[in-house]
């Protein structure tokens, strides 16, 4: 009941300037030198759910054009944006379980502190691969449609 902890903690918030910091090779000590991995690691898993978002809102506006014009080649590049969205959040996910492997390698996590992955990862897990079904799904819309389209005109043409 009486349990004392050495560890004092505080909550914090990160401005854009503290998520581009360098890490170092013994966190906390400055003149360790720079943890150029787990610096890399630690930006892509920042940069890269932003790209991600800005691919599916590109798909999104092509997507519309491609309602618009009635054409198969906006379908295409609406689910390569997609596919590029998915490989993006996988990164995003990589770099964020590869960094903190790392950071674990270095610090030893406190006595009763157990270190879980939270449910905002669980929905990142999730979300790639439902970017990369949805990718297959224009992908395989625009293969059937062309060939329905092609059938037609021949059709058309006789």
């Amino acid at each position: 009941m009486g349990e004392s902890f050495d560890v004092v903690t505080k909550c914090m918030s990160f401005t854009l300037n503290d998520q581009f910091m360098e890490k170092f090779v013994d966190p906390g000590n400055h003149n360790s030198g720079i943890d150029l991995l787990r610096t890399y690691l630690w930006r892509c898993q920042f940069l890269l759910p932003f790209v991600s978002l800005g691919l599916m809102c590109f798909g999104a506006v092509i997507g519309l054009c491609a309602c618009i014009c009635r054409s198969l080649y906006p379908t295409i590049a609406t689910g390569i944006l997609h596919l590029l969205a998915g490989l993006c959040t996988l990164g995003s996910v990589s770099c964020y379980v590869a960094g903190i492997e790392l950071l674990h390698q270095k610090l030893e996590l406190p006595e009763n502190v157990s270190g879980e992955f939270g449910w905002s990862f669980c929905l990142a897990c999730v979300s790639a691969p439902l970017q990369f079904m949805a990718s297959a799904l224009f992908i395989w819309a625009a293969h059937t449609n062309r060939k329905e389209y092609t059938l037609m005109k021949a059709y058309r043409v006789a």
